[in-house]
């Protein structure tokens, strides 16, 4: 995480450690000096090494972004337990977000891998209880909670305020991206107040 907050300065010195290599090889071009071929050769080293510096950097930075961003959903898998979460929340003073998912949805995939990681949605995800509910299986449990839920397409995200009271007109049937769904969230959050 350290790294994430220097990127700045990890930015502002490997261009500064590029521009005094190019500096350097003009001056090298432009006065004689002996063993100008060993100087190039350094040179090219420093710039190497700087350049690998940097991208290591970006990927180690790319890498500490998705693990420290992705909310943690609880996994339902029946009525009872979509009442027992919902109770446990209640207990805790927090609202709910359940995600009634599928293995095949692709809209479903991308909540997962685009909008619910963004560090905005991320974020105010972090006040919610997270549920997900994932009906690949179409098994009687799943048929009898989306039916109980009157889920009829996916994804389905529902909402539950602070004393687990179903947030009927919160509700989110298809694909938001990450600032649509920000934007729901936030007025989510001044209902559930």
């Amino acid at each position: 995480m350290m790294l994430l907050t220097n990127y700045p300065i990890i930015m502002a010195i490997t261009i500064i450690c590029i521009l005094l290599s190019c500096g350097t090889l003009w001056f090298i071009y432009r006065h004689p000096i002996p063993y100008k071929g060993l100087y190039c050769i350094g040179l090219g080293i420093v710039v190497g090494l700087c350049s690998v510096f940097l991208f290591s950097a970006i990927k180690h930075l790319e890498r500490q972004a998705s693990l420290t961003t992705a909310p943690t959903f609880i996994a339902i898998q029946s009525i009872d337990d979509l009442d027992i979460a919902l109770a446990e929340a209640a207990s805790q003073n927090k609202p709910v977000l359940l995600d009634v998912t599928a293995d095949w949805c692709t809209p479903c995939i991308a909540y997962k891998k685009e909008v619910f990681p963004s560090p905005y949605v991320a974020k105010q995800l972090a006040k919610y209880t997270l549920l997900e509910a994932n009906v690949t299986a179409n098994t009687p449990e799943d048929l009898a909670l989306m039916q109980q839920l009157n889920v009829v397409g996916f994804p389905t995200l529902l909402f539950w305020d602070h004393n687990g009271n179903q947030a009927t007109k919160a509700r989110v049937t298809g694909f938001m991206d990450a600032s649509k769904f920000s934007e729901h969230l936030h007025q989510q959050a001044l209902y559930f107040q």
